[in-house]
């Protein structure tokens, strides 16, 4: 839902541009990070129940904190005899790989009127499907580059906050925290050359988040700052996050179930259910500092220090 007016909108653009050129001593790069955050505040023995998503999952199950419903899980080739029977009766769901990263290897699927099946448009059959498992299984993409599991899981129904600017695909929010506090947030937004998929990497809109209001702020484009999505021309500031407390109270919370003092939270908000919880992340990426035209540093220096 857009929010502010175009005058306030130029009034923010003026205010970005003023905070990028103080931002770079602020900025925690990625040597810093790992060397303040991740290796002091996030013991090793706690990354596998983040990096590996079934685990998660399971950990998120025992502390009652909502994610969406795994379906079927494969474990090796065999497995998938059951593919068809599993998918049946479902009119959409998402296909990821357990140990995954940056969005590789997900496939989002819906099912046509015609009862076919489509990925990003297109029609994929079930022996596609089936091999593209496979690949998952093979490690193809996953962290270490050896065997996997792979699962289908719920599809989600993103809410329409995003849908002014929404170019297919599912938006997320990351949210990052320092000794059990949101110190960033932002909207991951997915673009026409992200194929649907909320990565920077590969393309999507990050929008930087008011942590207070639960406003988006600014944006960064491919490492650019930006005030517009390249897909519709539409202005990127002055969407109102809904749940935002609620949003917030779940990312505090899953930092203390995994055991992490240094951690992105990534949060889905689901038409029906409402925000769920989709991924932790032991090693979060550092765009969200552009996004929002502010450095991390001084803010975790600020919590330290309280």
């Amino acid at each position: 839902m857009f929010v502010l007016g175009s005058l306030l909108q130029n009034t923010m653009i003026a205010q970005i541009v003023n905070s990028i050129r103080n931002l770079n001593s602020n900025v925690l790069g990625i040597n810093a990070r790992n060397l303040a955050c991740v290796y002091p505040l996030n013991p090793r023995r706690n990354f596998p129940q983040a990096d590996h998503k079934l685990l998660c999952k399971k950990l998120l199950e025992e502390h009652q904190v909502a994610h969406p419903k795994t379906l079927a899980v494969y474990n090796q080739y065999r497995d998938l005899m059951s593919l068809d029977a599993d998918i049946k009766n479902l009119s959409g769901f998402a296909v990821k790989p357990e140990s995954g990263y940056g969005g590789r290897g997900i496939l989002i699927i819906t099912r046509g009127d015609d009862g076919a099946l489509r990925a990003g448009g297109k029609v994929i059959g079930i022996d596609e499907l089936r091999a593209h498992i496979y690949r998952i299984l093979t490690g193809c993409f996953s962290l270490e580059k050896v065997s996997d599991s792979a699962f289908i899981e719920q599809l989600i129904i993103s809410d329409d906050t995003f849908e002014d600017i929404l170019f297919g695909g599912l938006p997320d929010i990351r949210i990052i925290l320092h000794q059990g506090s949101p110190m960033m947030a932002m909207a991951r937004i997915p673009t026409a050359e992200s194929g649907g998929l909320a990565n920077l990497h590969q393309g999507a809109l990050g929008l930087g988040i008011n942590l207070q209001t639960g406003i988006t702020t600014c944006a960064v484009y491919r490492n650019r700052v930006v005030t517009h999505t390249p897909d519709t021309n539409t202005p990127l500031a002055g969407f109102q996050i809904l749940y935002w407390e609620k949003i917030l109270d779940m990312a505090t919370r899953s930092s203390h179930i995994f055991g992490l003092g240094y951690l992105g939270v990534d949060i889905v908000i689901d038409r029906f259910q409402g925000p769920m919880v989709i991924e932790v992340n032991a090693r979060p990426g550092l765009s969200i500092q552009l996004a929002n035209a502010k450095g991390l540093k001084v803010l975790m220096n600020e919590v330290s220090n309280t």
